[in-house]
């Protein structure tokens, strides 16, 4: 009414001098430097708390891996430059997030809470407890749901967008086999991709995962941030027994590990957070299958640093090697595949 006074809602930002939603952008960039920081100088002085939780020896990260760290910085720097960019155009052209009424809301809420229960004859025996209800609803279910679908998106998109590009011998061989240079990851290697797969998966995938799960701009910096923190312990090198993340998610750097090498570079697709989609789908590896001897030796470390080789000798170890890897993988995949048994009738067997 005209003789009311209403008070126009007043937005504040977490920093005064940047937005919520360019604070969302610089989050993930944050979270994965400090973090790959830390396991990066546990790694580097052989911490020797850590060393018997250590997947791949510092011997190996050097032998293995065909891309010199620096490189491989330099790769994730571009990355997160290309992604940020992208983010800020998108903040700029888009509209600004609508300011909720937190009491409209939960009023609303209530309303919607006792036509349900009273259609079913219940308002009485919930009428006590409304208030706990909505603020329990309002405060912690939905934005949790909100959180789990995203989630479940995000492994969804990059699940099969992951085994795309490894089934695509062209997209393989030129975008997604920069990724699996790294025989032996380490944490600040988790981003390290060819630019074209980090928009595809990385960038369209949380854009997508944030935006359909309705979560608020403070809700995707939660969800950017803990997903960049997600990756990067998958890469981390080290199996924690102590690591609650690591435990609570069978997703986890064992288990990606795998992915990495030449025996399970056709399973474990899934990332970053559940097992789902490869269990579901017969990709599941849980642990490296006992392999004949002759695919033991093509895992055997390099005598070479890669430091001592030029860019142009990399790719051709990549040229030689592809045909090796695309045949190993269809051996091992026939190995660790379940027998299958044609229960058909001889007599209608050609």
């Amino acid at each position: 009414m005209p003789s009311q006074i209403v008070t126009p809602l007043q937005y504040t930002p977490i920093l005064p001098f940047m937005s919520d939603k360019q604070l969302a952008l610089f989050v993930p960039f944050v979270v994965y430097w400090i973090y790959s920081g830390f396991y990066h100088l546990i790694s580097t002085y052989e911490v020797s708390f850590f060393e018997k939780y250590r997947i791949h020896s510092l011997i190996e990260i050097e032998t293995r891996n065909k891309v010199s760290m620096g490189e491989v910085i330099r790769a994730v720097l571009l990355q997160q430059f290309l992604q940020t960019l992208l983010g800020l155009l998108l903040v700029v052209v888009d509209d600004d997030d609508v300011l909720l009424d937190d009491e409209v809301e939960m009023l609303a809420y209530r309303q919607m809470l006792e036509t349900t229960t009273t259609s079913f004859g219940l308002w009485n025996l919930v009428e006590p407890y409304q208030s706990v209800i909505i603020n329990t609803l309002y405060w912690y279910l939905i934005p949790l749901s909100r959180f789990l679908f995203a989630m479940i998106f995000l492994d969804t998109w990059q699940y099969f967008m992951h085994r795309f590009f490894h089934q695509n011998k062209f997209l393989y061989k030129h975008i997604h086999s920069l990724h699996h240079r790294l025989h032996a990851p380490y944490a600040f290697g988790a981003l390290y991709n060819h630019p074209v797969e980090g928009f595809v998966m990385d960038s369209v995938g949380a854009g997508l995962s944030f935006k359909l799960s309705g979560m608020t701009t403070i809700g995707g910096m939660i969800f950017f941030g803990f997903a960049t923190f997600k990756t990067v312990d998958d890469h981390c090198g080290y199996d924690l027994p102590f690591n609650p993340i690591q435990k609570i998610f069978g997703n986890n750097s064992a288990y990606h590990d795998i992915h990495h090498q030449v025996y399970g570079i056709k399973m474990n697709f899934s990332q970053p957070f559940f097992t789902i989609w490869d269990r579901l789908l017969g990709t599941y590896l849980p642990e490296p299958p006992k392999l004949k001897d002759s695919l033991k030796e093509y895992q055997s470390p390099q005598t070479t640093t890669i430091h001592s080789l030029t860019l142009k000798a990399r790719e051709l170890i990549d040229l030689k090697d592809e045909p090796k890897v695309f045949k190993i993988q269809e051996t091992i995949s026939a190995e660790i595949s379940p027998v299958r048994y044609n229960l058909r009738s001889r007599k209608t067997l050609s």
